[in-house]
């Protein structure tokens, strides 16, 4: 929504638009929880509201969403995906251990802008050679470093040589 378009879709137009057949649901990614708690309330319940933020997907689930539209899952698809399933069997506990291990990744993957931190810590990784075309450019050295000392951090570097 507003942090990725420019422009807050309200949730009483966002319930208009869940009345179209050919609309089913919604990437949520206002960062405002109360309107995502309004949107729930708004919309018919078989309309799909999926987190745009990986950080909020613990407390859009609780509030009744359905899942993540992930940047995180590029990195850790087996942890976003722990993540999402125990939200939808209401183990909140389970959820929040994996997101306490994994939160500065979800965090320094936004420290410029998207995609530039993702997919140099996948070739950090060793899952993507990296090959910048314009109008991607590579991360600072100084972000580079504090994504490399993220992934040390969570365990995602172990064994796997550090490509530069």
């Amino acid at each position: 929504m507003q942090g990725r378009t420019g422009t807050n879709v309200e949730p009483a137009t966002l319930a208009r638009l869940a009345g179209i057949d050919n609309i089913v649901g919604v990437k949520e990614a206002s960062g405002n929880i109360g309107q995502m708690a309004t949107v729930l309330n708004e919309v018919p319940a078989d309309f799909i509201v999926l987190s745009g933020d990986d950080a909020i997907t613990i407390p859009l689930a609780a509030l009744g969403g359905r899942g993540v539209i992930s940047v995180a899952s590029n990195e850790i698809p087996a942890g976003m995906t722990a993540i999402a399933q125990a939200c939808l069997r209401n183990d909140f506990p389970a959820a929040r251990a994996i997101q306490a291990k994994f939160l500065p990744l979800m965090n320094i993957n936004f420290v410029e802008s998207n995609p530039i931190p993702v997919k140099a810590a996948m070739a950090l990784m060793g899952l993507l050679e990296p090959v910048w075309r314009l109008p991607m450019v590579p991360p600072s050295q100084a972000n580079l470093t504090r994504i490399e000392a993220v992934l040390q951090s969570t365990g995602l570097l172990s064994g796997v040589p550090v490509a530069r």
